[in-house]
């Protein structure tokens, strides 16, 4: 190797960068003092440029490399008075770009880009533009005010290290199958999206920061795939990930305080989310909609100033070992002929409701806990519920409120201290509860030509009435235990029907059953032990 030094000087022997490269072979290597190089220039030989200096050795003018050339280039300052261009193989090193003459600083057409330690700032439009199946590795290095995208990928692919994006509208954008791999890398302050993923391309981040954008953190379309490790998103305007006909993987990612939603899921898309959390947003932790599919395990959702998750649309959702809490809203929101399950979550400290299921909604909840709400645990409307091994307890409202056509199943589930009725029916609901154990409240309230069917459970402890039947509804108890009331045990008043089999009814301070203008039958049970009467029966009922 040859050291060709170049120098401004009026004593140096070669002046230019033109000159030094005619005399340069393979491998040479240029070394150029501090001072203005102003030239165009376009490389035939693979060699190295060295500057002393990186902010005093500045080239002035327009670069291009060709294929088949390598070019490293070490501590320069570039002003390019139009693109460079690469088709073969550029390595920067410690240098700087500034922008400000040209739309953008660096086009890559089918080449290769290397920079570590560099900064690309000014550019009117893009910093850099990688197309055709081009390569960029890039690290350690700062992108600032950078026009219209700092990063510009199409059909390409870039490897994307310990670096810095700010003040532009977009950070990176993605298009036509391109990939991105990103590692611990900090977007910030973009006045659009932060980074847009579109057309069938790829973005893989890990342990990186996306906040304080005016736009998304993230916006994915076309059938492109985002996955997030790690990955912080905070302080976006709009929703911070945005996913439309696409698919999104995040685990172990903290997602918070945007003025919008955390995660919105768009027209077919899907999200799998693992071992994260999602919290501190206006409108919504998490939204799907549009026939979208939502997958959540093992994370937590919690202080939405809105609605904790949102199904809707035709969309599905799936929840496994989740934590919903401290919502304003519903923590869980289930509407338009979507369909959900829960299965071992906590659901607990919302401010209203803890599920609200409606327009033929459909939620199944297994091994699951809902808790401590300032309203009901559970409102389904029009819709259906499913409730299997969960504890619904110390609501101030109902634990579960069925109304509108709702049916709702449920086994081997425990209330317990609930402030208004566990389980309350109106309008032509029809529940179902076998293997259950209802207690330290009011049962069952029912009304409006509903249907109550109780099997194989224990009812006991209640302050006022435990079970209570209005308005042509229809209730009937198959081996049940209801005992200890303060009051009474069962009443049925205007025009409803009450049947008994093979159950106990004990232990009541006021009169055990209470017909008023409604009809009761009884079969092979038991009333005793009663403080007052057995049986009341009043105004046209019959028994």
């Amino acid at each position: 190797m040859v050291v060709i030094k170049v120098s401004t000087s009026i004593f140096s022997t070669i002046k230019t960068i033109e000159r030094a490269l005619e005399k340069a072979n393979l491998g040479d290597e240029i070394q150029l003092a501090p001072g203005i190089y102003k030239e165009s220039i376009q490389f035939e030989e693979t060699v190295s440029i060295v500057g002393k200096n990186g902010e005093e050795t500045i080239i002035e003018g327009l670069i291009i490399i060709p294929k088949h050339m390598t070019v490293t280039f070490e501590q320069l300052t570039f002003i390019p008075t139009a693109q460079i261009y690469i088709e073969g193989k550029a390595i920067f090193k410690d240098c700087h770009f500034q922008g400000k003459k040209t739309s953008s600083i660096i086009s890559v057409n089918t080449g290769e880009i290397e920079l570590e330690d560099c900064t690309l700032t000014n550019a009117m439009d893009v910093g850099i533009a990688l197309f055709n199946h081009s390569e960029a590795i890039i690290k350690r290095c700062l992108f600032e005010s950078n026009g219209k995208s700092q990063i510009l990928i199409e059909a390409s692919h870039l490897i994307l290290e310990d670096s810095e994006f700010t003040y532009a509208v977009h950070g990176i954008w993605l298009k036509k199958n391109a990939t991105v791999y990103c590692h611990s890398n900090h977007f910030h302050d973009h006045s659009g999206t932060q980074i847009i993923v579109q057309d069938h391309s790829l973005c893989i981040d890990s342990n990186s920061k996306i906040e304080h954008g005016d736009g998304n953190g993230i916006y994915a379309s076309k059938q492109s795939n985002v996955e997030l490790r790690g990955t912080i998103l905070r302080h976006q305007q709009l929703p911070q990930i945005w996913m439309q006909e696409s698919y999104l993987f995040v685990s172990n990612c903290t997602i918070q305080h945007g003025q919008e939603s955390g995660i919105m899921l768009r027209e077919h898309a899907t999200a799998e989310i693992e071992h994260s959390i999602i919290s501190n947003h206006r409108i919504a932790n998490v939204q799907a909609t549009l026939e979208s599919r939502l997958n959540i395990d093992s994370s937590n959702l919690n202080s939405c100033e809105g609605v904790g998750v949102q199904v809707r649309g035709k969309s599905i959702a799936n929840f496994i070992n989740t934590t919903f809490t401290n919502h304003t809203l519903s923590q869980l929101f289930v509407t338009e002929q979507s369909i959900i399950t829960l299965k071992e979550c906590t659901i607990k400290e919302g401010k209203q409701v803890g599920i609200l299921i409606e327009k033929q909604g459909n939620c199944a909840i297994v091994g699951s806990s809902l808790n401590q709400h300032k309203n009901t645990g559970i409102t389904v409307i029009d819709g259906e519920l499913t409730v299997l091994d969960c504890k619904i307890a110390n609501n101030e409202g109902n634990g579960i409120l069925a109304t509108t056509n709702a049916v709702a199943n449920i086994e081997n589930t425990y209330f317990d201290g609930n402030e208004m009725p566990h389980i309350a029916g109106k309008s032509a609901v029809t529940i179902h509860v076998s293997q259950s154990e209802l207690c330290n409240g009011k049962s069952f309230y029912m009304i409006e030509q509903s249907q109550l069917t109780v099997a194989d459970s224990k009812i006991y402890n209640s302050e006022g009435v435990q079970v209570e039947i209005s308005d042509q509804t229809k209730a009937k108890f198959d081996n049940c235990m209801i005992y200890s009331g303060k009051t009474n045990g069962l009443k049925a008043v205007r025009d409803s029907s009450l049947q008994i089999f093979n159950s106990q009814i004990s232990k009541h301070a006021m009169p055990q059953i209470v017909l008023n203008d409604s009809s009761l039958i009884m079969k092979n049970s038991e009333l005793i032990e009663g403080e007052r009467n057995g049986i009341i029966i009043e105004n046209y009922s019959e028994a």
